[in-house]
């Protein structure tokens, strides 16, 4: 017996249910019909024949039938949900690396107090380096030095230390 292998892309095929309709294009040829239907039956004057309804059904139909149009291998109804949901989709990212969520942080002038008081706050805010004037054009200087050696080391959880060795 003879058999053959179904290939893991089948989900992304169409049935053809009547010709070279698909599903979703009988459905949307389909609708206009009892659209119209509820238009004539719940509009008033009720089940009779008025202008104005046979205007509004001619424009579903006329809807529809684009919507069931093929562009591409894919239906109009199809392109425009793709590109509502682009249109639709946030357009700048904001990312802040020095957002304080989840971190726990001790500034070093409040552990002192904390083992006086004995008292944990629920919120402690982070610790600020300051440097003075001094200081910065001293590391700039320093890093400016040709015979400055640095030294890279990553550890095993990624974190990175860098050590700078002034050469003198």
């Amino acid at each position: 017996m003879k058999t053959t292998v179904v290939p893991a892309q089948i989900t992304s095929v169409e049935d053809r249910i009547a010709g070279n309709l698909s599903f979703k294009q009988l459905l949307l040829l389909v609708a206009p019909v009892f659209l119209s239907t509820a238009l004539f039956i719940f509009l008033p004057p009720f089940t009779q024949y008025q202008l104005y309804k046979v205007i509004i059904s001619l424009f579903i139909a006329c809807i529809c039938l684009v919507l069931a149009i093929r562009v591409r291998s894919r239906l109009v109804v199809d392109w425009i949900g793709t590109l509502s949901r682009y249109n639709l989709r946030p357009r700048y990212y904001i990312f802040n690396k020095n957002s304080v969520v989840s971190r726990k942080i001790t500034p070093i002038n409040k552990i002192s107090k904390q083992v006086t008081d004995t008292k944990i706050p629920d919120k402690i805010p982070l610790a600020q380096l300051v440097f003075s004037t001094g200081d910065v054009m001293n590391f700039e200087n320093t890093l400016s030095n040709p015979q400055t050696d640095f030294h890279f080391l990553r550890s095993k959880k990624g974190g990175l230390r860098v050590h700078i060795k002034e050469v003198k």
